[in-house]
Protein backbone atom coordinates (compact mmCIF):
# COMPACT_ATOMS: atom_id res chain seq x y z
CA UNK A 1 0.00 0.00 0.00
CA UNK A 2 1.38 3.35 -1.02
CA UNK A 3 1.64 6.46 1.11
CA UNK A 4 -1.42 8.09 -0.50
CA UNK A 5 -3.54 4.99 0.20
CA UNK A 6 -2.39 4.87 3.83
CA UNK A 7 -3.24 8.54 4.33
CA UNK A 8 -6.64 8.04 2.73
CA UNK A 9 -7.33 5.05 4.98
CA UNK A 10 -6.27 7.01 8.08
CA UNK A 11 -8.56 9.91 7.10
CA UNK A 12 -11.42 7.46 6.61
CA UNK A 13 -10.85 5.97 10.08
CA UNK A 14 -10.87 9.45 11.60
CA UNK A 15 -14.14 10.28 9.85
CA UNK A 16 -15.72 7.00 11.01
CA UNK A 17 -14.67 7.58 14.61
CA UNK A 18 -16.07 11.11 14.56
CA UNK A 19 -19.34 9.85 13.06
CA UNK A 20 -19.57 7.21 15.78
CA UNK A 21 -18.94 9.81 18.52
CA UNK A 22 -21.57 12.10 17.03
CA UNK A 23 -24.04 9.20 16.84
CA UNK A 24 -23.40 8.40 20.53
CA UNK A 25 -24.01 12.02 21.48
CA UNK A 26 -27.21 12.07 19.42
CA UNK A 27 -28.52 8.84 21.00
CA UNK A 28 -27.56 10.06 24.48
CA UNK A 29 -29.55 13.31 23.95
CA UNK A 30 -32.59 11.30 22.92
CA UNK A 31 -32.30 8.96 25.92
CA UNK A 32 -32.29 11.98 28.24
CA UNK A 33 -35.82 12.78 27.06
CA UNK A 34 -38.89 11.14 28.52
CA UNK A 35 -40.32 8.49 26.15
CA UNK A 36 -43.47 10.57 25.54
CA UNK A 37 -41.35 13.52 24.39
CA UNK A 38 -39.47 11.58 21.70
CA UNK A 39 -40.46 12.16 18.10
CA UNK A 40 -41.28 9.24 15.73
CA UNK A 41 -37.95 9.81 14.00
CA UNK A 42 -36.07 9.63 17.31
CA UNK A 43 -37.85 6.42 18.32
CA UNK A 44 -36.98 4.91 14.95
CA UNK A 45 -33.33 5.96 15.40
CA UNK A 46 -33.20 4.28 18.82
CA UNK A 47 -34.60 1.10 17.28
CA UNK A 48 -31.91 1.14 14.61
CA UNK A 49 -29.07 1.30 17.14
CA UNK A 50 -30.20 -1.19 19.76
CA UNK A 51 -26.70 -2.24 20.86
CA UNK A 52 -25.58 1.36 21.31
CA UNK A 53 -28.74 2.15 23.28
CA UNK A 54 -28.05 -0.82 25.59
CA UNK A 55 -24.43 0.26 26.09
CA UNK A 56 -25.41 3.84 26.97
CA UNK A 57 -28.17 2.64 29.28
CA UNK A 58 -25.70 0.39 31.15
CA UNK A 59 -23.29 3.33 31.52
CA UNK A 60 -26.13 5.47 32.91
CA UNK A 61 -27.05 2.77 35.41
CA UNK A 62 -23.41 2.44 36.53
CA UNK A 63 -23.16 6.21 37.05
CA UNK A 64 -26.40 6.23 39.01
CA UNK A 65 -25.25 3.30 41.13
CA UNK A 66 -21.96 5.07 41.93
CA UNK A 67 -23.81 8.29 42.73
CA UNK A 68 -26.12 6.47 45.15
CA UNK A 69 -23.16 4.78 46.82
CA UNK A 70 -21.49 8.12 47.44
CA UNK A 71 -24.58 9.59 49.08
CA UNK A 72 -24.72 9.75 52.86
CA UNK A 73 -27.78 8.13 54.43
CA UNK A 74 -28.89 8.82 58.00
CA UNK A 75 -31.27 6.52 59.84
CA UNK A 76 -34.23 8.11 61.59
CA UNK A 77 -34.20 8.38 65.38
CA UNK A 78 -36.45 5.37 66.03
CA UNK A 79 -34.69 3.16 63.47
CA UNK A 80 -31.28 4.16 64.85
CA UNK A 81 -32.31 3.35 68.42
CA UNK A 82 -33.68 -0.03 67.37
CA UNK A 83 -30.48 -0.91 65.53
CA UNK A 84 -28.29 0.19 68.43
CA UNK A 85 -30.34 -2.01 70.80
CA UNK A 86 -29.52 -4.98 68.57
CA UNK A 87 -25.85 -3.94 68.49
CA UNK A 88 -25.78 -3.69 72.28
CA UNK A 89 -27.11 -7.24 72.59
CA UNK A 90 -24.40 -8.44 70.21
CA UNK A 91 -21.70 -6.64 72.23
CA UNK A 92 -22.96 -8.13 75.50
CA UNK A 93 -23.13 -11.63 74.05
CA UNK A 94 -19.82 -11.56 72.16
CA UNK A 95 -16.98 -13.75 73.38
CA UNK A 96 -14.40 -12.10 71.12
CA UNK A 97 -15.44 -8.70 69.75
CA UNK A 98 -13.04 -6.99 67.35
CA UNK A 99 -13.45 -3.39 66.16
CA UNK A 100 -12.22 -2.14 62.79
CA UNK A 101 -11.95 1.65 62.51
CA UNK A 102 -11.54 4.06 59.62
CA UNK A 103 -11.21 7.78 59.02
CA UNK A 104 -14.87 8.39 59.93
CA UNK A 105 -14.15 8.12 63.67
CA UNK A 106 -11.66 11.01 63.47
CA UNK A 107 -13.76 13.56 61.56
CA UNK A 108 -15.00 14.95 64.89
CA UNK A 109 -11.35 15.84 65.58
CA UNK A 110 -11.35 18.01 62.42
CA UNK A 111 -9.37 15.38 60.52
CA UNK A 112 -10.88 14.82 57.06
CA UNK A 113 -12.01 11.39 55.95
CA UNK A 114 -11.39 10.05 52.44
CA UNK A 115 -14.62 9.31 50.63
CA UNK A 116 -17.21 11.47 52.39
CA UNK A 117 -18.67 14.58 50.67
CA UNK A 118 -15.69 16.62 51.93
CA UNK A 119 -13.21 13.73 52.01
CA UNK A 120 -9.66 13.85 50.68
CA UNK A 121 -10.26 11.71 47.60
CA UNK A 122 -13.67 13.32 46.90
CA UNK A 123 -12.22 16.83 46.84
CA UNK A 124 -9.14 15.84 44.85
CA UNK A 125 -11.28 14.08 42.23
CA UNK A 126 -13.21 17.33 41.87
CA UNK A 127 -9.97 19.28 41.43
CA UNK A 128 -10.38 21.10 44.72
CA UNK A 129 -7.79 21.78 47.42
CA UNK A 130 -7.50 19.84 50.68
CA UNK A 131 -7.30 21.58 54.08
CA UNK A 132 -4.79 19.74 56.26
CA UNK A 133 -5.42 21.61 59.52
CA UNK A 134 -3.11 21.56 62.53
CA UNK A 135 -2.92 17.94 63.65
CA UNK A 136 -1.00 18.80 66.81
CA UNK A 137 -4.30 20.20 68.12
CA UNK A 138 -6.29 17.03 67.27
CA UNK A 139 -7.55 15.04 70.23
CA UNK A 140 -9.18 11.61 70.60
CA UNK A 141 -12.87 11.86 69.82
CA UNK A 142 -15.82 10.62 71.83
CA UNK A 143 -15.72 7.39 69.77
CA UNK A 144 -12.03 6.86 70.54
CA UNK A 145 -12.72 7.20 74.26
CA UNK A 146 -15.72 4.84 74.02
CA UNK A 147 -13.58 2.17 72.36
CA UNK A 148 -10.92 2.49 75.06
CA UNK A 149 -13.66 2.17 77.72
CA UNK A 150 -15.14 -0.92 76.05
CA UNK A 151 -11.72 -2.53 76.06
CA UNK A 152 -11.19 -1.67 79.72
CA UNK A 153 -14.59 -3.26 80.47
CA UNK A 154 -13.49 -6.45 78.72
CA UNK A 155 -16.09 -6.12 75.97
CA UNK A 156 -13.60 -5.44 73.15
CA UNK A 157 -10.54 -7.63 72.67
CA UNK A 158 -8.73 -5.94 69.80
CA UNK A 159 -8.90 -2.85 67.58
CA UNK A 160 -7.65 -2.80 63.99
CA UNK A 161 -7.27 0.76 62.70
CA UNK A 162 -6.55 2.05 59.21
CA UNK A 163 -5.86 5.52 60.61
CA UNK A 164 -2.39 7.03 60.91
CA UNK A 165 -3.39 9.82 63.31
CA UNK A 166 -2.30 8.03 66.50
CA UNK A 167 -5.53 8.89 68.33
CA UNK A 168 -6.17 5.32 69.50
CA UNK A 169 -2.79 5.36 71.20
CA UNK A 170 -3.57 8.72 72.77
CA UNK A 171 -7.01 7.56 74.02
CA UNK A 172 -5.30 5.09 76.34
CA UNK A 173 -5.94 1.95 74.33
CA UNK A 174 -3.11 -0.52 75.12
CA UNK A 175 -0.51 -1.09 72.41
CA UNK A 176 -0.95 -4.88 72.44
CA UNK A 177 -4.69 -4.46 71.84
CA UNK A 178 -4.17 -2.21 68.82
CA UNK A 179 -3.09 -2.86 65.25
CA UNK A 180 -2.40 0.36 63.32
CA UNK A 181 -2.09 -1.48 60.01
CA UNK A 182 -1.25 1.65 58.00
CA UNK A 183 1.17 3.09 60.54
CA UNK A 184 1.31 5.92 63.05
CA UNK A 185 2.42 9.44 62.17
CA UNK A 186 4.07 9.90 65.59
CA UNK A 187 6.28 6.80 65.47
CA UNK A 188 9.63 6.34 63.73
CA UNK A 189 11.56 3.09 63.79
CA UNK A 190 15.14 1.85 63.53
CA UNK A 191 15.09 -1.28 61.39
CA UNK A 192 18.86 -1.79 61.84
CA UNK A 193 18.35 -2.77 65.48
CA UNK A 194 17.14 -6.26 66.34
CA UNK A 195 14.44 -6.19 67.51
CA UNK A 196 13.39 -2.98 65.81
CA UNK A 197 13.72 0.05 68.07
CA UNK A 198 10.70 2.37 68.26
CA UNK A 199 10.74 6.13 68.87
CA UNK A 200 7.46 7.82 69.78
CA UNK A 201 7.60 11.56 69.10
CA UNK A 202 5.42 14.53 69.97
CA UNK A 203 5.35 15.70 66.34
CA UNK A 204 4.43 14.33 62.93
CA UNK A 205 7.54 12.42 61.77
CA UNK A 206 6.41 12.17 58.11
CA UNK A 207 7.51 15.66 57.09
CA UNK A 208 10.29 14.41 54.79
CA UNK A 209 8.87 11.03 53.84
CA UNK A 210 6.84 9.84 50.87
CA UNK A 211 5.91 6.76 48.85
CA UNK A 212 8.92 4.38 48.89
CA UNK A 213 10.88 7.09 50.72
CA UNK A 214 10.61 6.55 54.45
CA UNK A 215 13.79 7.93 56.05
CA UNK A 216 12.95 10.77 58.43
CA UNK A 217 16.41 12.37 58.55
CA UNK A 218 17.10 11.35 62.15
CA UNK A 219 19.21 8.50 63.46
CA UNK A 220 18.91 5.78 66.10
CA UNK A 221 20.20 6.72 69.55
CA UNK A 222 21.57 3.19 70.00
CA UNK A 223 23.17 2.09 66.72
CA UNK A 224 23.18 5.28 64.67
CA UNK A 225 21.11 3.73 61.89
CA UNK A 226 18.68 5.83 59.85
CA UNK A 227 15.18 6.11 61.31
CA UNK A 228 12.16 5.57 59.07
CA UNK A 229 8.48 6.34 59.48
CA UNK A 230 5.91 3.57 59.93
CA UNK A 231 3.40 4.69 57.28
CA UNK A 232 2.12 2.20 54.69
CA UNK A 233 1.21 4.02 51.47
CA UNK A 234 -0.86 2.76 48.56
CA UNK A 235 1.21 0.28 46.59
CA UNK A 236 3.36 -0.67 49.59
CA UNK A 237 3.45 -3.73 51.83
CA UNK A 238 3.82 -3.02 55.52
CA UNK A 239 6.49 -5.19 57.19
CA UNK A 240 7.04 -3.54 60.58
CA UNK A 241 5.95 -5.59 63.58
CA UNK A 242 4.95 -2.39 65.37
CA UNK A 243 2.86 -0.31 65.21
CA UNK A 244 1.24 -2.36 62.41
CA UNK A 245 0.89 -5.40 64.68
CA UNK A 246 -0.44 -7.73 61.98
CA UNK A 247 0.22 -10.71 64.24
CA UNK A 248 -2.25 -9.34 66.78
CA UNK A 249 -4.80 -8.40 64.09
CA UNK A 250 -4.79 -11.84 62.46
CA UNK A 251 -4.90 -13.64 65.81
CA UNK A 252 -7.88 -11.53 66.93
CA UNK A 253 -9.70 -12.02 63.61
CA UNK A 254 -9.35 -15.81 63.84
CA UNK A 255 -11.04 -15.81 67.25
CA UNK A 256 -13.64 -13.10 66.57
CA UNK A 257 -17.32 -13.97 66.77
CA UNK A 258 -18.46 -10.35 66.30
CA UNK A 259 -16.85 -7.62 64.15
CA UNK A 260 -17.87 -3.98 64.51
CA UNK A 261 -16.74 -1.62 61.72
CA UNK A 262 -16.80 2.08 62.60
CA UNK A 263 -16.38 4.91 60.09
CA UNK A 264 -14.72 2.93 57.31
CA UNK A 265 -15.71 2.62 53.67
CA UNK A 266 -14.03 -0.84 53.82
CA UNK A 267 -12.82 -0.41 50.24
CA UNK A 268 -9.25 -1.02 51.40
CA UNK A 269 -9.90 -3.17 54.47
CA UNK A 270 -11.93 -5.65 52.42
CA UNK A 271 -8.71 -6.62 50.62
CA UNK A 272 -7.24 -8.02 53.84
CA UNK A 273 -9.01 -11.37 53.56
CA UNK A 274 -7.56 -12.71 56.81
CA UNK A 275 -9.64 -10.19 58.78
CA UNK A 276 -13.08 -11.45 57.79
CA UNK A 277 -13.20 -15.16 58.64
CA UNK A 278 -14.55 -16.05 55.21
CA UNK A 279 -12.56 -19.31 55.26
CA UNK A 280 -14.86 -20.58 58.00
CA UNK A 281 -18.15 -22.33 57.34
CA UNK A 282 -21.08 -19.93 56.96
CA UNK A 283 -22.47 -20.84 60.40
CA UNK A 284 -19.16 -20.07 62.14
CA UNK A 285 -18.36 -16.75 60.49
CA UNK A 286 -18.34 -13.69 62.77
CA UNK A 287 -21.43 -11.51 62.87
CA UNK A 288 -20.70 -8.23 61.13
CA UNK A 289 -22.03 -4.83 62.24
CA UNK A 290 -21.20 -1.74 60.17
CA UNK A 291 -21.59 1.89 61.23
CA UNK A 292 -21.11 4.15 58.22
CA UNK A 293 -23.13 6.80 56.41
CA UNK A 294 -22.23 5.53 52.94
CA UNK A 295 -22.41 2.21 51.12
CA UNK A 296 -19.63 -0.29 51.78
CA UNK A 297 -18.71 -3.44 49.82
CA UNK A 298 -19.48 -5.53 52.93
CA UNK A 299 -23.05 -4.30 53.40
CA UNK A 300 -24.61 -7.42 51.84
CA UNK A 301 -22.76 -9.62 54.37
CA UNK A 302 -23.59 -7.49 57.40
CA UNK A 303 -25.86 -8.70 60.17
CA UNK A 304 -26.78 -5.04 60.67
CA UNK A 305 -25.89 -1.84 58.79
CA UNK A 306 -26.28 1.28 60.88
CA UNK A 307 -26.47 4.57 58.97
CA UNK A 308 -25.33 7.00 61.64
CA UNK A 309 -22.42 9.14 62.77
CA UNK A 310 -19.99 7.25 64.93
CA UNK A 311 -20.17 9.57 67.95
CA UNK A 312 -23.97 9.45 67.99
CA UNK A 313 -24.12 5.67 67.64
CA UNK A 314 -21.49 5.14 70.32
CA UNK A 315 -23.29 7.48 72.71
CA UNK A 316 -26.49 5.43 72.36
CA UNK A 317 -24.53 2.19 72.67
CA UNK A 318 -22.69 3.24 75.83
CA UNK A 319 -25.97 4.42 77.39
CA UNK A 320 -27.54 1.05 76.64
CA UNK A 321 -24.51 -0.78 78.08
CA UNK A 322 -24.62 1.58 81.09
CA UNK A 323 -20.93 2.40 80.81
CA UNK A 324 -19.45 5.76 81.73
CA UNK A 325 -17.15 7.40 79.19
CA UNK A 326 -13.99 9.08 80.49
CA UNK A 327 -13.30 12.51 79.06
CA UNK A 328 -10.02 13.00 77.27
CA UNK A 329 -7.50 14.90 79.40
CA UNK A 330 -4.60 16.19 77.35
CA UNK A 331 -2.35 16.52 80.39
CA UNK A 332 -2.81 12.77 80.97
CA UNK A 333 -2.25 11.80 77.33
CA UNK A 334 -0.17 8.56 77.24
CA UNK A 335 1.94 9.92 74.39
CA UNK A 336 3.81 12.19 76.84
CA UNK A 337 5.07 9.24 78.88
CA UNK A 338 5.97 7.25 75.74
CA UNK A 339 7.69 10.05 73.81
CA UNK A 340 11.46 9.94 73.31
CA UNK A 341 13.05 13.41 73.28
CA UNK A 342 15.27 14.48 70.42
CA UNK A 343 19.00 14.44 70.96
CA UNK A 344 20.99 17.69 71.01
CA UNK A 345 21.41 18.91 67.46
CA UNK A 346 18.19 17.28 66.21
CA UNK A 347 15.91 20.17 67.16
CA UNK A 348 16.04 21.52 63.62
CA UNK A 349 15.24 18.17 62.00
CA UNK A 350 11.54 19.02 61.71
CA UNK A 351 9.25 22.05 61.51
CA UNK A 352 6.02 20.41 62.68
CA UNK A 353 4.24 21.79 65.74
CA UNK A 354 4.63 19.78 68.94
CA UNK A 355 1.75 18.27 70.89
CA UNK A 356 1.67 20.16 74.16
CA UNK A 357 -0.06 19.26 77.38
CA UNK A 358 -1.00 22.83 78.32
CA UNK A 359 -4.49 23.71 77.12
CA UNK A 360 -3.65 27.42 77.13
CA UNK A 361 -1.52 27.16 73.98
CA UNK A 362 -2.45 29.64 71.30
CA UNK A 363 -4.40 27.93 68.59
CA UNK A 364 -4.31 29.02 64.99
CA UNK A 365 -7.30 28.91 62.67
CA UNK A 366 -4.97 29.04 59.70
CA UNK A 367 -5.20 25.85 57.67
CA UNK A 368 -2.79 25.39 54.76
CA UNK A 369 -4.39 24.12 51.61
CA UNK A 370 -2.97 21.67 49.12
CA UNK A 371 -3.92 21.73 45.49
CA UNK A 372 -4.36 18.39 43.67
CA UNK A 373 -0.96 18.93 42.08
CA UNK A 374 0.72 19.71 45.41
CA UNK A 375 -1.05 16.91 47.28
CA UNK A 376 1.52 14.41 48.48
CA UNK A 377 2.12 15.11 52.15
CA UNK A 378 0.57 15.02 55.55
CA UNK A 379 -0.85 12.29 57.74
CA UNK A 380 -3.05 10.77 55.05
CA UNK A 381 -0.03 9.41 53.19
CA UNK A 382 2.19 11.14 50.72
CA UNK A 383 2.28 9.92 47.16
CA UNK A 384 -0.69 7.62 47.71
CA UNK A 385 -2.93 8.76 44.87
CA UNK A 386 -1.81 5.88 42.67
CA UNK A 387 -1.90 2.14 43.15
CA UNK A 388 -3.36 0.18 46.02
CA UNK A 389 -2.19 -1.11 49.34
CA UNK A 390 -1.26 -4.75 49.13
CA UNK A 391 -2.75 -7.13 51.64
CA UNK A 392 -0.42 -8.28 54.40
CA UNK A 393 -2.15 -11.61 54.76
Amino acid sequence: MGRAERKAEAREQIVLREQHRERRRQIARILHKRPAERSPGERELLGSYGELVQELEKQRQRRERLRCREQEVVDGVEILQKKVLELAEAVRGAEDLVIYTGAGISTAAAIPDYRGPNGVWTLLNKGRSVSTGDLSEAEPTFTHMCIARLHKAGLVHHVVSQNCDGLHLRSGLPRDATSEVHGNMYIEVCTSCSPHREYVRLFDVTERTALHKHNTGRSCHKCGGELRDSIVHFGERGKLSQPLNWVGAVKAAKKADVILCLGSSLKILKKYHCLWGMNRSSTRRPKLYIVNLQWTPKDALATQKIHGRCDEVMRLLMDELKLDIPEYNRSMDPIFSMAVPLRPGEEGSHTRKLIKAAETDARSDQRPSLSPQEFGGGWFGKGCTKGRRKSKC
